[in-house]
């Protein structure tokens, strides 16, 4: 009897309670359908119209996202004293009720995003005034405007990280974050802000991190924010950046001004801690070469509170001012620099990566008086560059790892520019007219070509689309490359490729290989990536079938049919392009061989010939099916038919034959039987 009362008392305490276990999840889950795990409930996608009260009392965290929840009233929350973070995204949600946040005893972070707090944000406002802990805060996609933002932030002193992107704010001024002396970061982006009052973040004294991309400022013509350490200006407007000519120490280490429209090179603090330094997609360039240094100057007429004020600018002074010693990384790529001041970058000690692609430079140097030889990475491709200057090269000088040439009008190249780069990883010449030299060029010296021999560290060469004819000897001798690329050239043969072919990974071979060539791969023992797509090869290569590739791109060849059965081949492909091949319906044995053992992601493009119509792999009919079957079948099926009719007809022969013997007997006895002289 003890045992049956114990019994039902478990099972009355599991019934009443408010949450139970859910093993294939590993959570708990409460009757509201809330998903628990430790002190965090998480109440998104429940089509919920007010806060659940059956919840755990002691969740420090609480995610109401997705929900239905449009007026958060008073108490809401007065169960959860512990709650420390709360998120209720994307709710509709009208207003806030004064007093909807009693009973929390520390709440330091609120998300309100995507709701529409604008309609009643005195309501709102008079509610976040007693979250007296408040730390961040995210009022973003609230269609708020400048004027609401100072009533939802009043007294909110305690701030550290406020979001506002996405609104309709246009203008700030001095007062909308006017207390916030411990905020660190700031977002604004996707707004319209088109003009900041000066000062309006002077008071935040704090502010480490401010975001304004996705806006319309025009210019920042006196830059004075000492504190911020991350500046965002991406995607504006911007003609020109001017920083306060002032010996003052400022704490910037990055700052983005890219995709806007400056005409000039950003005039920076002359003192600071710029590390990233981000100016892409612009319409920078020098002016030197057609106006001469000495009408380099202009003036800005500024206009500030009925205040005109004329500022003198010297615009493309070969000087930098500014400090750049501790840059590490810059980025000018999708500017108009037509040429650089010489020692433009000289003064720059530190710069590991400089990206100078698709610019209209028409020459480069690469000399240790011109650029640091610390440079890591360097990115010269998609100019109009025709000359590649290096002056008192030698070996060692230069610690480029990464250079990209590619998309130039480069014929020719210093002699021994990369045998001086010990460290050098990857080099990219592609889409340039230049070529190989032979060993009668080294020799005698001369000849635009250019030579890549001997750069043991080099493991990675892409010289697609040079218009070289590949077929000398030894053309890669010292060197452990491991990928290389050399479509769009003309091969005759890959003999050439011998000193490297143990070593290879990657190649690279589109729209290459002459027509209906032979090619043996079957030294290449450690390639794992082959593309030879857009030839004419009419068989496959028999050779492959001893490779472990991982990649093969076999697409626009004239391939009928592709013999892969019981290969190592076929144990190690996990991806393969077959698509543009004029193959066979009646040949696809294969197909499902490497349907089920292998990824093909262009199957739904891959057709069959069958009597000069092509039809798709994947969704071949039936009836094409049946009548390959019977032409493939050949004598046999002839034979299997036409044999039936012959038993047929010597059996129906036979029964003749018998049913009317004695009368054929008798008629052949008669017409047989002659006279005899007994």
């Amino acid at each position: 009897m003890a045992n049956v009362s114990f019994w039902l008392l478990l099972a009355f305490i599991y019934v009443t309670l408010p949450w139970k276990y859910n093993v294939a999840e590993g959570k708990l889950s409460s009757e509201s359908g809330c998903r628990l795990f430790y002190r965090v409930a998480d109440c998104s996608h429940l089509q919920l119209l007010s806060v659940p009260q059956n919840l755990p009392t002691d969740i420090q965290e609480l995610l109401l996202d997705f929900n239905q929840i449009t007026i958060l009233h008073k108490n809401s929350f007065l169960r959860y004293h512990d709650l420390t973070s709360l998120s209720m995204q994307s709710n509709q949600m009208e207003f806030v009720e004064p007093g909807a946040f009693n009973g929390i005893r520390r709440l330091e972070v609120l998300s309100l995003q995507n709701n529409t707090i604008n309609m009643k944000y005195e309501l709102t406002s008079a509610a976040l005034r007693l979250t007296t802990s408040l730390k961040k805060l995210d009022l973003s996609r609230n269609m708020l405007t400048m004027d609401m933002v100072p009533e939802l932030l009043q007294n909110l002193t305690t701030l550290e990280n406020l979001f506002l992107d996405t609104n309709i704010i246009m203008r700030l001024d001095q007062t909308v974050f006017e207390g916030l002396v411990y905020l660190k970061e700031l977002s604004l982006r996707w707004n319209y802000i088109y003009e900041i009052e000066c000062g309006t973040f002077e008071g935040l004294v704090k502010l480490k991190k401010l975001d304004l991309a996705y806006n319309l400022l025009p210019c920042i013509d006196d830059y004075r924010l000492t504190q911020i350490q991350m500046l965002n200006l991406s995607f504006n407007n911007l003609e020109w950046f001017q920083s306060q000519e002032t010996d003052t120490e400022f704490h910037l280490e990055m700052l983005d001004i890219s995709n806007n429209q400056l005409l000039f090179f950003p005039l920076l603090p002359r003192q600071h801690h710029l590390h990233t330094l981000l100016l892409s997609n612009n319409r920078m360039r020098f002016y030197g070469d057609i106006f001469g240094t000495n009408s380099s100057t202009a003036d800005y007429l500024i206009v500030e509170d009925n205040i005109t004020s004329v500022t003198t600018v010297d615009l493309w002074s070969d000087d930098i001012h500014s400090n750049l010693s501790a840059l590490h990384y810059l980025d000018m790529s999708h500017n108009q620099f037509a040429y650089f001041p010489h020692g433009f970058f000289s003064n720059m000690s530190s710069l590991s990566y400089l990206k100078l692609n698709w610019n209209c430079l028409q020459a480069f140097h690469v000399s240790p008086s011109d650029i640091t030889s610390l440079v890591d990475e360097l990115d010269l491709s998609n100019n109009e560059l025709v000359e590649l200057q290096a002056e008192n090269i030698s070996p060692g000088i230069l610690s480029l790892s990464y250079f990209n040439l590619s998309n130039n009008n480069l014929c020719n190249l210093p002699r021994n520019i990369f045998s001086s780069m010990t460290r050098i990883h990857t080099i990219d010449l592609s889409n340039n007219p230049l070529h190989l030299c032979s060993q009668s060029e080294l020799r005698m010296g001369e000849g635009k070509c250019i030579d890549i021999r001997n750069v043991p560290s080099l493991r990675r060469l892409y010289l697609s689309g040079c218009g070289m004819e590949l077929n000398l000897h030894r053309v890669f001798y010292g060197n452990t490359l491991t990928h290389l690329d050399l479509s769009y050239n003309s091969i005759k043969g890959i003999t050439f490729l011998d000193d490297t072919a143990r070593m290879l990974q990657s190649l690279f071979l589109r729209g290459c290989l002459a027509f209906n060539i032979t090619v043996d791969f079957s030294a290449f023992m450690s390639l794992t990536v082959l593309d030879i797509s857009e030839n004419a090869l009419t068989t496959f290569p028999a050779s492959l079938n001893g490779l472990a590739l991982h990649y093969l791109d076999l697409r626009n060849n004239k391939l009928i049919s592709l013999p892969l059965y019981n290969t190592r081949l076929l144990g190690s492909l996990k991806t393969l392009y077959i698509s543009e091949n004029p193959f066979e319906c009646c040949e696809l044995g294969w197909k499902n061989v490497l349907i089920s053992s292998i990824s093909i992601p262009d199957l739904q493009k891959v057709t069959c010939n069958f009597s000069n119509r092509y039809l798709p792999v994947r969704d071949l009919p039936a009836s094409i099916n049946h009548s390959c079957q019977w032409k493939n079948g050949g004598p046999w099926l002839y034979l299997l038919l036409t044999l039936p009719v012959c038993l047929t007809l010597l059996v129906a022969l036979l029964l003749l034959f018998l049913t009317f013997k004695q009368t054929l007997l008798q008629t052949v006895k008669r017409r047989c039987r002659r006279s005899t002289s007994y």
